[in-house]
């Protein structure tokens, strides 16, 4: 792997760090006052710093290390990297102290001009490659990145008129949401994850690989409709999402068809840490799709949306569950990351226990509210103290990484 690229996914990584840390601040708030902070302003520099910071570039490292081929401009893609990380770096500054102002707005408008670039560099380097369904993957969550973004550009127009409070503002900001989680960060997932099965030699009917994939495109645009009936819960709203769920579940049905046979040979390379994240990610992206096939039922849609604790559990899933554990498991396997410190492995095993316990936590309070029961005892100093053990864990992975390169 090259030094360059391990250095990026090192940048993302204290991201990651710095976003989750963020995320703790968010949950003490709740068990002491904390006057010195303005809650939704730090939310903002939480979830772009999350989103943008960690996921955005860990995806820039590897998408760049797996399919760029070597004739690739890295120094060009260097360059853009470190424009990136400054306009995160500008936007986890700017958003906790004005929330959006001209300069978080500034930095963030800069940090989708530049995805542009990226995205049509990326599209153009491996314009040449030989045809595969990673690629394809690849290039389609390239598609719902940009997709996304063009909710953005409405925001501002937005504001100006008075309309924050509005349906157009709600529906803007879902509509990027949606399509960042869905769109963008499920299919590069995808694309890195059928990238590892064919450089294991492992071929998939590709009539299948079509059906999977067509399908997941289609249930990614009819699924934005949950966004929709939240403020317009109109039946039609109702049996688009449930059309669009529907044929999201054919597709995890399929995909299960497909890689199930290969289970073990997909597995046997990975060892230790890395095999346990991939599972954590491949569980967590089945739980995902399960829980958006759920909430066809309009009650449970309701749910969904107005508990908090489910609405958090849900994004986190996504980021934590599905996303982070497999990036950072291809990580271990590929040597971006140092697997044989010590160190490391106990950040490890402490970033997937507060994982887990947010996440259990999360669900379990959330049903209790559900059922009209109230709050678990010590709930937010518990949820604190499980949530505080993600940035522990990400900064001595982080601590293992400078131990093994100055060794």
């Amino acid at each position: 792997m090259s030094p360059l690229i391990k250095n990026w996914f090192r940048i993302a990584l204290l991201n990651l760090v710095l976003a989750t840390l963020l995320g703790a601040l968010l949950r003490y708030a709740f068990v002491e006052e904390v006057t010195w902070i303005k809650f939704r302003n730090v939310l903002h520099g939480h979830s772009h710093a999350a989103m943008l910071g960690w996921l955005y570039l860990a995806l820039y490292a590897l998408l760049a290390a797996h399919f760029l081929p070597e004739r690739a401009d890295f120094r060009w893609y260097n360059r853009l990297f470190w424009l990136t990380e400054f306009s995160v770096l500008g936007m986890l500054v700017a958003f906790p102290i004005q929330g959006y102002g001209a300069a978080s707005i500034a930095f963030s408008t800069l940090h989708i001009l530049l995805s542009y670039a990226w995205a049509w560099r990326f599209w153009r380097d491996t314009r040449g490659e030989p045809a595969s369904w990673s690629l394809r993957f690849a290039r389609a969550a390239i598609v719902f990145m940009i997709v996304s973004t063009l909710a953005i550009w409405s925001i501002g127009p937005i504001l100006a008129g008075g309309f924050r409070s509005s349906m157009f503002f709600h529906l803007a900001v879902q509509f990027f949401l949606h399509f960042q989680f869905n769109g963008w960060f499920i299919f590069a997932a995808l694309a890195l994850a059928l990238r590892w099965m064919e450089g294991q030699g492992i071929v998939l009917q590709s009539k299948r690989l079509r059906l999977f994939f067509t399908l997941l495109l289609v249930s990614c645009v009819l699924t934005y409709a949950l966004a929709v009936a939240w403020s317009k819960p109109l039946p039609v709203v109702f049996g688009i999402n449930g059309t669009g769920v529907t044929l999201q579940l054919a597709a995890l049905l399929v995909f299960l068809g497909l890689v199930w046979p290969h289970r073990a040979t997909i597995l046997a390379p990975l060892s230790g840490w890395s095999r346990s994240l991939m599972l954590i990610a491949f569980w967590s992206l089945a739980g995902k799709i399960l829980i958006q096939t759920a909430v066809v039922i309009p009650f449970i849609a309701k749910a969904a949306y107005t508990i908090r604790n489910y609405v958090i559990g849900f994004i986190h899933l996504v980021l934590l569950g599905a996303m982070s554990s497999l990036i950072i498991s291809l990580a271990l396997h590929h040597g971006m990351l140092t697997r044989n410190n010590r160190i490391t492995r106990i950040g490890l095993a402490v970033f997937v226990t507060g994982l887990l316990g947010s996440e259990a936590l999360l669900f379990l309070q959330g049903t209790l509210l559900w059922a009209a029961v109230g709050f678990l005892p010590n709930y937010y100093e518990a949820i604190f103290a499980v949530s505080a053990l993600i940035p522990v864990g990400a900064a001595l992975v982080g601590l293992g990484e400078i131990q093994a390169r100055g060794s």
